[in-house]
């Protein structure tokens, strides 16, 4: 029986050359240049034809995910059975890590390319074999020493009051005289950062609201170019860096920093206690309060919103109020809270529809919901007839590319559209088969809330009556001691028909919107 040849005995007499540099500072360096020239000579000395050379410039070996090895990978798999052997300069350029090396090595060897460095034996046989361990091992151990050596550094630093990596928001990094990375205020941020300490500390405004204000007041981003995020303003405010302390958790340091500080010790742990919410420490007046749940409706005479508060008698009672918050008011003057309700309550009671057409719109509601689903069953059906289409047609492309009727490129360019669209589907299909089971009970909930609502808001948080309350009144309602009105209601509000048994109840043709500008 005639003995197989061994798979390096097949390869074509060719190569392509990787050659990489794991920093910015040796891009521009001999390194590379060096790398290049030793592997070009090693496989002139073997015969091998050089294809191609893939340079990488500045990318660590920490990762596989490197632009220029997933081109070589790509080039190879697009040249399969044409590329022999992958050259480096040393195994250490290849991978850093040993699980790395091998994933690689598999993955190059699927595609018959062997992988040889020019420096460096690396033979298929046992005692070849376990020189190429030691060498990866030998390479990783060498990064691992590095990454300590390079951790002790920095905390080196920051013990002396330094900051040791990339500046934080609000300072830029410089050098000193001394050739040493230290951190300055930055010029254009920095006013931004003192900006945000001393408006939170007034304890008047949420970070979601300051947030929008320096938005507003500011061109700039974040490192990674978005917009300031409500995030971002949150770890300026946390990090006392800003105050000139140089904190770093993870290796339990806290000292002095040596760099200039944007604000005062004082002023940082004044925020630190309104973000930790300190018995004493100012904080910004919620718009929900308990006793006033219609804070925030317009006053009609002026348009101003109106809030509540108490005042108090000779006796020492209390009495609430609301009132409009513009000084300027032609109708200044304070409403008794009880009047103010108990006109709420007769608005709700004159708009709210009769129960005989609440449960007809429930009912409607639930005839639609159900043709609905019915149509989308169908569409979903439709979709799972071309879903298994395309798995036929991908099924086709794979035979294709392994009967070499076409080539990767091609292959890639049919199966990926193919893929897209099955996502796509897949997605919709499972949109259109989750029955929402809960609209039933969804519906009646919201229906009972509506019939109840003149008797029940009083008792409603204030947080869900003012989210009621921007759905049933989307452009807000107006007050003018007796009378609410509103120029537009929620939709729910206007399948209300006139009665002739019910004139105080009734709308006219135009629906109840008031005749006045919003």
């Amino acid at each position: 029986m005639k003995k197989k040849k061994k798979l390096s005995e097949n390869r074509p007499n060719t190569a392509v050359i990787y050659v990489r540099v794991s920093s910015k500072e040796q891009v521009h360096g001999y390194s590379l240049g060096s790398q290049e020239k030793r592997c070009q000579e090693y496989c002139k000395q073997n015969g091998w034809e050089v294809l191609k050379v893939f340079v990488e410039e500045g990318e660590s070996a920490k990762t596989a995910d490197r632009t220029q090895l997933s081109l070589l990978k790509q080039f190879c798999l697009n040249n399969l059975g044409k590329v022999g052997y992958m050259v480096v300069w040393k195994v250490d350029r290849f991978a850093r890590q040993s699980t790395d090396h091998y994933e690689l090595k598999t993955f190059f060897s699927r595609m018959g390319v062997g992988l040889k460095s020019a420096t460096e034996v690396i033979e298929d046989t046992p005692t070849g074999r376990a020189v190429e361990g030691m060498l990866a091992v030998m390479a990783q151990l060498e990064n691992d020493i590095k990454t300590d050596r390079t951790l002790t550094g920095m905390k080196a630093k920051t013990l002396d009051g330094y900051w040791p990596v990339g500046a934080p928001w609000g300072y830029k990094n410089v050098e000193d005289g001394m050739k040493r990375k230290i951190i300055v205020p930055d010029p254009e941020k920095a006013p931004i950062v003192e900006y945000i300490f001393t408006e939170y500390a007034k304890g008047t405004i949420r970070i979601s609201d300051l947030t929008k204000k320096v938005r507003k007041e500011w061109d700039v981003s974040s490192k990674h170019g978005r917009k300031i995020s409500k995030q971002l303003v949150t770890k300026i405010l946390r990090n006392p860096i800003h105050c000139g302390r140089v904190v770093i958790q993870k290796w339990s340091v806290s000292v002095q920093g040596k760099h200039t500080p944007i604000v005062s010790e004082a002023l940082f742990d004044e925020v630190q206690d309104t973000l930790d919410g300190k018995k004493g420490a100012k904080q910004a007046r919620s718009r929900d309060h308990p006793d006033f749940l219609l804070r925030g409706v317009l006053c009609d005479a002026c348009g101003g919103s109106m809030t509540g508060g108490y005042s108090t008698g000779k006796l020492g009672m209390k009495y609430a109020y609301y009132n409009c918050i513009k000084r300027d008011c032609p109708k200044k003057g304070s409403v008794k809270r009880v009047d103010i309700e108990d006109d709420f309550t007769a608005f709700l009671l004159s708009i709210t529809p009769d129960d005989a057409i609440l449960n007809g719109l429930a009912e409607a509601i639930a005839v639609v919901h159900a043709r609905e689903t019915k149509e989308a069953y169908a569409h979903a059906r439709k979709i799972s007839t071309r879903l298994k289409k395309l798995e036929e047609e991908l099924d086709e492309v794979m035979q294709m590319r392994l009967g070499k009727h076409i080539d990767n490129e091609e292959y890639f360019t049919q199966s990926e559209r193919r893929k897209s669209e099955q996502r796509k589907l897949t997605a919709d299909r499972q949109r259109l088969i989750s029955p929402d089971t809960s609209i039933e009970a969804d519906v009646r909930f919201g229906i009972s809330v509506i019939k109840q609502l003149p008797s029940i808001w009083t008792k409603l948080e204030p947080g869900e009556l003012r989210v009621l309350r921007s759905v049933l009144f989307p452009q807000n309602l107006r007050y003018q001691k007796p009378k609410f009105k509103t120029p537009k209601l929620s939709p729910i509000y206007k399948v209300k028909v006139p009665s002739s048994d019910d004139k105080t109840r009734c709308v006219t043709s135009r629906g109840i919107e008031p005749r006045f500008d919003p």
